[in-house]
């Protein structure tokens, strides 16, 4: 198999992951919306353990449990829960893009160090100074060249790229208080991004703090499409 079908199928595979992701987090949003408006038509004096659906043998003998009233049922499916499925959203859909170049570099390492073993190859694939996208560029040069009807090069996309990993970062490790390293990191590539891609990473913070809602999913999922269309068809007009 070549590498450009090689890679055509990850692309593929990837697509799914994607596409699951986003469609399991649109259903969660609807449920959420389904349980506001049911919440909502409840007698005041509603009640909901979080334990109480937990079978006995899990459940400890001085247990924890949290009683939300309709008031506070509302405002999570309302609200909270919103943000914590757009948190949710945000950190598999970056994870899996990451993996997904990750594999696409694996292959193209195979495809040209031809010399090096499977262990060697494994270790080459490594976030470091030198991105993994930017060295499948350096080892792909058409890929540098190839731009989509709107104008758009593969380096466009990976400024948002990686906006997005030190959002993800933020989120993950400080509590989505962005730290100066993350600030200085997104405005060095805001300097190279358009006024179009600019107002959407803008969505996903405001000072130093990182800001997620559905909207932020809802502008992750339009650009993540967008950005694997472009690689599928960068890749097969790119390799040989």
């Amino acid at each position: 198999m070549s590498l450009k079908e090689r890679v055509s199928n990850i692309l593929h595979e990837y697509f799914e992951v994607l596409m699951d992701n986003y469609n399991q987090t649109a259903l969660l949003l609807n449920a959420c919306d389904k349980s506001a408006t049911y919440y909502h038509a409840k007698s005041s004096k509603l009640a909901l353990d979080t334990t109480a659906n937990i079978p006995g043998d899990f459940r400890l003998t001085t247990d924890v449990s949290t009683i939300f009233t309709k008031k506070q049922l509302i405002e999570q499916y309302e609200r909270k829960l919103s943000v914590k499925l757009a948190k949710d959203y945000l950190i598999t859909t970056v994870a899996t893009l990451d993996g997904l170049m990750e594999d696409i570099y694996e292959e193209v390492l195979i495809e040209q160090e031809v010399d090096k073993t499977e262990d060697q190859i494994k270790k080459m694939v490594r976030w470091g100074e030198n991105s993994i996208p930017s060295d499948i560029m350096n080892r792909i040069p058409l890929l540098k060249e190839h731009t989509n009807p709107k104008g758009y090069k593969l380096e466009d996309f990976l400024y948002t790229y990686e906006h997005l990993r030190q959002i993800r970062h933020a989120t993950v490790h400080t509590k989505g208080q962005l730290r100066q390293r993350h600030l200085r990191k997104m405005n060095s590539l805001e300097e190279k991004m358009n006024e179009k891609q600019l107002g959407s990473v803008k969505q996903f913070y405001s000072g130093g703090q990182v800001v997620l809602s559905p909207l932020t999913t809802f502008v992750l999922r339009h650009w993540c499409l967008n950005y694997i269309s472009f690689l599928s068809v960068a890749i097969n007009e790119s390799i040989e």
